[in-house]
């Protein structure tokens, strides 16, 4: 059985400092990302992001991806298991932001999501075209701030 991931990469005019605090800081993380969203800044915390259809434009449907922080290294790292209650036999798989400094006021992010499994191959398509949305909305966010 293969295995499929997502990569982006973006570049933002921002910090690693700033940019963290948009991925980590649950206050942030709404403004461009879920509706809701829990996320305790540690190895071993909760990870709990809520999406409405109505309000997320690329989303044909509600969506309550959950997990747990796997990797938390400030203004560096990000990573957390991804598991949408909501759909059934999706694999555990596991979301990773991963932040260089490439210049005096500038990121480049990139996202992994792997762990894509089985015959899911339109739920990849999916996350696939939703990253490249909350990407695009990561990098306006933080040029904002």
């Amino acid at each position: 059985m293969s295995e499929l991931e997502i990569i982006k990469t973006i570049e933002i005019d921002a910090s690693p400092e700033t940019v963290f605090k948009a991925l980590s800081d649950p206050e942030e993380i709404t403004q461009w990302f879920p509706d809701q969203a829990v996320l305790e800044p540690k190895v071993g915390g909760k990870m709990k992001f809520t999406f409405f259809a109505k309000d997320v434009k690329p989303l044909d449907r509600d969506f309550f991806p959950e997990g747990e922080i796997v990797e938390f290294v400030p203004n560096k790292k990000l990573s957390y298991t991804w598991i949408p209650r909501d759909i059934p036999d999706f694999p555990r798989t596991i979301v990773t932001w991963n932040l260089e400094k490439i210049g005096q006021n500038k990121t480049r992010v990139t996202v992994i999501h792997s762990g894509f499994t089985g015959k899911i191959h339109e739920l990849y398509k999916e996350h696939s075209y939703g990253w490249d949305y909350f990407a695009n909305r990561l990098v306006e966010y933080c040029k904002e701030k």
